[in-house]
């Protein structure tokens, strides 16, 4: 895993408070899976690169125990100041290939927009370690959320804008291989585990302009940008900004995002 890319304090406080959670029924859906395999009560859920702890949280009404395991202090840090609950514990794992969790005792592992980091050949083994038999692994991610109005040819626009115009165009250069195994909603992954399934699902939400933006400035391409180039960065996602108003015919318009998820769920 680049344990450098969401490493900075600054970077993984704009992480924590503009990054989604996921959807409901993508909870549901690993929750139902996991009652097919596994009688509760649930004892412990592993949510591995956790970040910020948006995806961590999520699990704590089904588990007497969730545990959050991120290499970056930074995120850390900000998974225990704005997620927390009585049950959740985060921890900074040492080695990413090294889960530090007891052989057969948990019933989930997660990874909430993470797998791709991972080297599948040290990672998958201590998945297999730690859950329990029938225990379930879940690795979902997401897409770009995307502002959706009822007009097809300003939808075309706004999609061109953030797409290709930002994210290929100004901020290609600056993206890791890895973001393009998201993009692809991990086709090219398989899990090593027993009736894997893929699954989909749409999160809907309401936006200011001003998240919005803050939303892509969380962006590891952006904020490599930012560093290199701080003025060049502000005034891209000015720019950004000003196109997006125009696009919309208004100031401070109210955005309604489409966010695509996407998951891979099998059990030991």
């Amino acid at each position: 895993m680049t344990s450098a890319l969401f490493s900075g304090v600054k970077h993984a406080q704009i992480y924590a408070k503009y990054r989604p959670f996921p959807p409901n029924d993508l909870v549901k859906s690993i929750i139902t899976c996991l009652k097919k395999r596994c009688d509760p009560p649930f004892k412990q859920a592993v949510d591995v690169g956790c970040g910020s702890g948006q995806s961590t949280v999520v699990l704590s009404p089904y588990f007497e125990t969730v545990l959050g395991l991120d290499i970056s202090e930074a995120q850390i840090e900000c998974a225990k100041q704005f997620n927390s609950a009585k049950n959740v514990e985060y921890k900074v794992t040492a080695k990413e290939s090294q889960l530090p969790v007891t052989s057969c005792s948990v019933d989930l592992v997660t990874f909430s927009q993470s797998l791709h980091w991972f080297k599948e050949g040290e990672i998958f083994p201590e998945v297999e370690r730690i859950l329990q038999p029938n225990g379930v692994v879940a690795a979902y991610g997401y897409w770009i959320p995307i502002p959706k109005l009822n007009d097809k040819d300003k939808n075309m626009e706004i999609n061109q804008l953030i797409t290709q115009y930002l994210h290929e165009d100004k901020l290609g250069y600056y993206w890791d291989k890895e973001r393009y195994i998201v993009q692809s909603h991990y086709s090219k992954i398989d899990l090593p585990f027993k009736n894997t399934q893929r699954l989909n699902f749409e999160q809907k939400s309401v936006s200011t302009l001003q998240d919005y933006i803050g939303y892509l400035s969380s962006w590891s391409s952006y904020q490599k940008l930012l560093k290199e180039n701080p003025v060049i960065a502000k005034q891209l996602l000015d720019e950004i900004e000003k196109k997006i108003i125009k696009i919309l015919g208004e100031e401070k318009p109210t955005l309604n995002l489409c966010t695509d998820f996407f998951m891979i769920i099998g059990h030991r």
